[in-house]
Parts: structure tokens; sequence; C-alpha cells
């Protein structure tokens, strides 16, 4: 799971840029600590629904991290079998 959280401070810049002076960061933040990855997987879909609200490499790290976020579920699925 280190690659997830290594990216966790990437994504947190990216909400940060575009919800100045909300809590938006600090949500992602929390949820990604707490293992809330449904929360943090949400947001991350919310940002990618207008991506033309993103910039540079923005999509793709999002996307990035939603695949991670996918291959855990994965792998938390078969964990539990």
């Amino acid at each position: 799971m280190a690659p997830i959280y290594a990216l966790v401070p990437v994504i947190a810049d990216v909400i940060d840029a575009h919800c100045r002076g909300s809590k938006a960061r600090e949500t992602f933040v929390s949820a990604c600590v707490n293992g809330h990855w449904d929360e943090a997987g949400a947001m991350i879909e919310g940002m990618l629904a207008e991506p033309w609200h993103l910039r540079g490499y923005q999509e793709d790290r999002l996307r990035d991290f939603q695949e991670l976020l996918q291959l855990r579920r994965g792998s938390a699925t078969s964990e539990q079998r």
C-alpha cells in the first residue's frame, strides 16, 4: 500500500488547488489516513467528472490514484476470502 500513501500529498495538492478556502484537502487526507478509501475515492471521482478544470499532470495523477484504489479494493476482496 506504500504507493497509494506516496500519492496522498500529491492528490491533496491537486484538491487544494481546486477547492481553495475549503477543508477538502484536510477531509481527503483524513479519509486516507483513517482508511476511509470509499470517501477518498468519491472525492477523486468528483474531480474527474469535470476534467476541464484540471491542468497539466493533475488528471493523470488523479487517475493513478483511482487505479491504486481499485487495486486495493481487489486485494481487500481477495483477503476476505
